[in-house]
């Protein structure tokens, strides 16, 4: 019954907010919501945190609710956010800059990071960031060796488990 009123078009848009921490699907499909975006551009505004948690658990989160949320998320939103994989590489740059720290370290834990976002985020002022970039399986040589000098303990060592030692320099005898 409460999935029909979710798909139904006479539905208001208060009631659809409330409707999809239920029925993401078929508030998404919902024919009127379209509109319902046009007549209100501000319609996400209203709707509860539980609404976007629902949406952000699926895999095809619309782009206009990513949009939404980097816009106008809290932090709260954002960081599920930041782990999405659907989210584009602009959307990803956007939020690898964000104020909070847990975003920026959830963007840092991405998987297939272009090199340079992943020395920006080597370099970020907040050692939690640092931290995520120091346990990718992976890194370029010179993001790993900037990790293993890293003014936090705790960064240098787990730059040093994940990624080994640094070489010694060979000097002249």
């Amino acid at each position: 019954m409460r999935a029909g009123v979710a798909r139904h078009p006479n539905t208001p848009a208060s009631v659809l907010g409330a409707l999809t921490p239920d029925f993401p699907q078929e508030v998404l499909a919902n024919p009127a919501l379209p509109l319902l975006r046009l007549a209100d551009p501000h319609l996400l505004r209203g709707w509860p945190d539980a609404a976007f948690h629902a949406l952000l658990r699926r895999p095809d989160v619309p782009a206009w609710v990513r949009t939404h949320l980097i816009r106008h998320g809290r932090t709260e939103l954002l960081i599920p956010l930041a782990q999405h994989a659907a989210l584009t590489e602009a959307e990803v740059l956007t939020l690898a800059r964000h104020a909070a720290w847990l975003v920026r370290a959830r963007i840092a834990a991405r998987p297939a990071l272009p090199p340079d976002l992943l020395a920006a985020l080597a370099a970020d002022p907040d050692y939690g960031v640092r931290l995520a970039v120091a346990s990718r399986p992976a890194l370029p040589a010179g993001v790993a060796a900037l990790l293993r000098q890293d003014t936090s303990r705790f960064v240098r060592q787990v730059a040093e488990q994940t990624h080994g030692p640094a070489t010694p320099v060979d000097r002249p005898v």
